[in-house]
């Protein structure tokens, strides 16, 4: 079946999920890491959906990645009040980039602090030296009361999006598949490490926005006005399918520099 019991196609929400995730993974990579290097004159060494180095070590590159997701979440949410009840399709994609990115930032916040590695790791160690275990308690209560905040946002905005709780859940179940195995699909072509670039996806798209399948983003009472379904639409699978052997043949595969 094409469609799931409420009418929603599963195709094209499958679609706007992958959509999602790929402009999650450039605001961070390509955008916040990528332009950050280029502004401070250094060259791009790495650039991949899950790594990323610059000719020039800075701590604003290292923070520019997690900021990125920050800056795409914050202008997803005000355009989604912005854009009409009726753009149902549109609706979503700007609630799910909004949520991966906030979730990212805040899932990533707190993997740095206790594992003591990634961006934002890097960028405490070089501000403060060697992250104190109070700082690094600190920061993952910072995580989260960040996934908090991300779940209040996600669920005003699925308010807004449906009437419907249980149709919300599905959808929302539906994206974090799709998303999750799109992310890890495009990071197994990295050929160097296909497997520790796949664990990585699933880390930043999947475990990280796992928010997403719980109760919690679902609001108990939508909109005033019934929404329309999301129904095929082939210029949506086409331009999802486009994108998406783009982000393969270029963040997935890895861009040569």
């Amino acid at each position: 079946m094409s469609t799931a019991k409420h009418g929603d196609d599963i195709a094209t929400v499958a679609a706007i999920a992958v959509l999602a995730a790929c402009i999650a993974t450039v605001a961070h990579e390509a955008v916040g890491h990528g332009l950050t290097c280029l502004a401070l004159g250094g060259d791009i060494a790495q650039l991949t959906s899950v790594y990323f180095q610059c000719s020039v070590p800075s701590t604003a590159i290292a923070a520019g990645g997690p900021i990125g997701n920050l800056v795409a979440a914050a202008l997803c949410f005000w355009l989604f009040s912005r854009t009409s009840a009726n753009a149902t399709r549109t609706r979503l994609l700007l609630l799910l980039t909004m949520a991966f990115g906030i979730f990212w930032f805040a899932g990533y916040l707190g993997y740095s602090a206790a594992r003591q590695t990634g961006d934002l790791y890097f960028v405490a160690r070089d501000l403060f030296g060697e992250p104190s275990f109070a700082l690094r308690i600190g920061a993952i209560i910072v995580a989260m009361m960040l996934y908090f905040v991300g779940v209040a946002a996600t669920r005003q905005l699925t308010g807004q999006l449906s009437r419907d709780p249980k149709r919300i859940r599905r959808l929302l179940y539906l994206a974090w598949i799709f998303a999750s195995l799109s992310a890890i699909a495009a990071a197994l072509t990295y050929a160097p490490d296909r497997i520790g670039a796949a664990l990585q996806a699933a880390l930043e798209i999947g475990a990280a926005s796992l928010p997403l399948l719980t109760r919690g983003v679902v609001a108990p009472v939508g909109a005033n006005e019934p929404t329309p379904i999301i129904s095929r639409s082939l210029p949506w699978l086409i331009a999802s399918v486009t994108a998406f052997a783009l982000f393969v043949a270029t963040l997935g595969h890895g861009v040569p520099y």
